[in-house]
């Protein structure tokens, strides 16, 4: 079955003082049918309460203006419409230089530099550093998630922002990770491993196959994340295994060996303590 694609969309705010910024995004999509091109208008929303410290709230998944297939005038004129009703209720369009050309997915790659970039909590500074990717990766999925894209927009937009073609992001290989920069990396490994489609999680599989994969990631971000629990944990668990020691070094181990919140994984660590350990010398 075909499956709705973006031609044109907008990212509308609405900031509050007191409360979480909300997002909309509309946009124009299109799909082949039998019939020739099938037109519609989608709408989903997310907010970010970062700024807010409350928990976000599920705002609901991406839906159809449109109960029907729509010509694309028609859809169009409904577009240009609900832009209008978002902007009575206060939404602006994010900044949108008129000279300079936007792609379908920058609203995407706007999301992704915002996770890569938060400040830390409780930061009161212009400075923003760098925050936990673990932590950015979580917001992302969750945003992504209450956008409501599917499995195949969500690594078609990927790919588009990081201008690798999908079926290599798909099926990566050691050319493909040397495109990427680790902060990137360190994003995107959480969102596949941790997404509830499995043809994703499968995809997080595959880069985590190749042997540098893992050495990109920073010792004390792949430290975070094997003190974790759930399917990142998981899933890394046997590089641990084989490469604990070149992952880690002794003290990383050490300190998995007592904190890890996954038996396996303290098991693991525990083993490496134990084949580190100075031999006992007989007396005499």
């Amino acid at each position: 079955m075909a499956r709705w694609s973006e031609t044109r969309g907008y990212t509308l705010i609405l900031t509050h003082a007191r409360g979480p910024d909300r997002y909309a995004r509309v946009a124009l999509v299109r799909k082949r049918t039998l019939f020739g091109p099938a037109f519609n208008v989608r709408e989903a929303r997310a907010e970010d309460a970062s700024r807010s410290g409350r928990e976000p709230e599920a705002l609901g998944l991406g839906r159809m203006l449109s109960w029907r297939w729509l010509g694309e005038r028609e859809a169009q004129e409904l577009l240009a419409a609900r832009l209008r009703t978002l902007e009575a209720l206060g939404y602006a369009v994010l900044d949108q230089p008129a000279s300079e050309h936007r792609g379908p997915w920058d609203w995407l790659r706007e999301l992704v530099h915002r996770q890569l970039h938060k400040p830390a909590a409780g930061e009161t500074s212009d400075v923003f550093e760098p925050q936990d990717p673990h932590g950015a990766a979580a917001s992302l999925r969750e945003a992504l998630a209450q956008l409501g894209l599917e499995p195949e927009a969500v690594l078609e937009g990927i790919a588009s922002i990081l201008e690798i073609d999908p079926e290599q992001l798909a099926e990566p290989s050691e050319a493909t990770i040397r495109k990427l920069e680790p902060e990137l990396l360190a994003l995107l490994l959480p969102v596949w491993l941790e997404h509830e489609s499995e043809q994703l999680r499968e995809i997080g599989r595959c880069w985590l196959a190749l042997h540098s994969t893992i050495y990109e990631i920073d010792v004390a971000v792949l430290e975070r994340w094997l003190g974790g629990e759930g399917q990142l944990a998981a899933a890394i668990a046997p590089r641990l295994e084989r490469e604990g020691l070149a992952l880690l070094g002794p003290e990383g181990l050490a300190r998995l060996a007592h904190k890890a919140g996954d038996r396996r994984i303290k098991n693991i660590a525990e083993s490496w303590r134990e084949r580190l350990r100075p031999p006992v010398r007989a007396p005499g």
